[in-house]
């Protein structure tokens, strides 16, 4: 057939195939899920579920290697690295489709480790399992679920006979969970690169050319204990804590009738989140304490915009905890210890002519019979390590779902359908299509 016929043609023959080809995307997904790859924060176990892709990949013609991060030159030196990590057994995977050449290359780029198992689960989270329309699991949503698309899309392509002129790389990384990142990081310091990146994080089906930061802070209140029988002045830290957390949820509503930085974020008047993950005070060996605490510590995750740095960040709610108390710190107001647990991650965008961001916009369009909706991601991700350092410019594109980080995830089935299609026909539209096939 001529060039017309075959332009007019791929686009139904790509969704019919994604709807042909379902069962095996879920059986591909349910395969993932099996394989146990939370993120121990140190530590991990990625490697079966990794060997197990790697296995998928080659059997599809990709070239797919495995390498360890601490083994890449360069990797510790990056300024995005982070320490304290142990890589023992847990290799990223990265595989090829090579192009005939002339064309635009693409990297999707996912994480394999998932968030731990959140109390509350009604079935076992490792065992996948179909309801209404429905894939239940551990990391179904975040992001095996989008990793699964994006091979998936390759496959498409390749069982339609479509040879396109640009590489396809897809990228497959461990410690991306619990500010990770190194992972990302080991990939770049590898030269894995290309023209675009896609990372298929879960956004309903939202493009993102923009992610929040964030940081996880301990804060820590300190005080003075015992029984004042003497009239000794006690200060009990859980007090102050008490009230910055008070604080902090005030700060938080303040916050969100913000507007954020244009052009992603200048129209959300959405809350920026402030949680309070964790408190610690008193002696927990102890059977019973007749006494407060000389210490009282409070974990907080608090999310910013791009362009704020961690120090901008800390500043502003050390002024705000200042101003709400009506005391300064230098006239008895107690000032809190902030010790970083995570890393900083920084916020970043995608500069709004890039050309990838109206072809995908567009490809959303065509798939859901919507307006595909542009804003800034209501999340942190491992976007930094391409939009902040440089590589290529990375674009956030995922399936709809719930639960991320919480019991019974699941990712919509329909909506990952609609994702093969998008990525297969957004790599032809950006890879191009070999010009001897028509």
């Amino acid at each position: 057939m001529n060039m017309e016929d075959c332009e007019r043609d791929i686009p139904s023959l790509i969704r019919e195939w994604t709807r042909l080809n379902r069962g095996m995307m879920e059986s591909l997904l349910s395969e993932l899920i099996r394989h146990d790859t939370v993120n121990r924060v140190v530590s991990g176990t990625e490697l079966e579920c990794q060997q197990t892709l790697r296995r998928l990949m080659e059997e599809l013609g990709l070239e797919a290697e495995l390498y360890n991060p601490e083994e890449v030159p360069g990797f510790h030196e990056h300024p995005a690295y982070y320490p304290g990590k142990d890589y023992s057994n847990r290799p990223n995977l990265s595989a090829v489709w090579k192009g005939t050449g002339g064309g635009k290359s693409l990297l999707f780029s996912s994480h394999i480790d998932t968030a731990a198992v959140a109390p509350g689960w009604t079935t076992d989270p490792f065992l996948p399992r179909v309801e209404n329309n429905r894939l239940y699991g551990l990391g179904s949503f975040d992001m095996k679920g989008g990793l699964t698309a994006s091979l998936m899309a390759v496959r498409c392509l390749m069982e339609l006979g479509i040879r396109l002129q640009g590489d396809v790389r897809i990228e497959s990384v461990v410690d991306e969970e619990f500010g990770g990142a190194n992972g990302t990081v080991a990939g770049r310091a590898r030269g894995i690169t290309a023209d675009a990146v896609i990372i298929p994080e879960p956004t309903n089906l939202a493009l993102y050319p923009a992610a929040r930061g964030g940081a996880l802070w301990r804060v820590t209140f300190r005080g003075t204990t015992g029984l004042s029988f003497s009239g000794e002045i006690i200060r009990n830290p859980a007090n102050d804590a008490a009230r910055f957390i008070m604080f902090l949820e005030a700060f938080e509503l303040e916050r969100g009738g913000l507007g954020g930085p244009a052009p992603w974020y200048e129209e959300q008047q959405e809350l920026l989140p402030i949680i309070v993950t964790r408190l610690e005070a008193g002696d927990m060996n102890s059977p019973i304490c007749d006494v407060g605490p000389v210490e009282c510590h409070v974990d907080i995750w608090v999310e910013c915009y791009p362009g704020v740095s961690e120090e901008q960040l800390r500043n502003e709610i050390l002024q705000g905890y200042e101003h709400y108390c009506g005391i300064t710190y230098g006239n008895g107001l107690q000032q809190p210890e902030f010790r970083r647990m995570i890393r900083f991650l920084p916020g970043c965008s995608v500069d709004p002519n890039f050309p990838l961001l109206p072809l995908l916009a567009e490809e959303i369009a065509a798939a859901t019979g919507q307006p595909a909706l542009v804003t800034g991601a209501p999340f942190a991700c491992d976007a930094f390590v391409f939009n902040e350092y440089g590589t290529a410019p990375a674009l956030i594109l995922g399936p709809s779902g719930a639960n991320a980080h919480a019991p019974d995830e699941y990712v919509d089935l329909d909506s990952l359908t609609l994702l093969v299609e998008i990525y297969a026909s957004t790599l032809l539209g950006w890879c191009g299509q070999s010009e001897d096939q028509c």
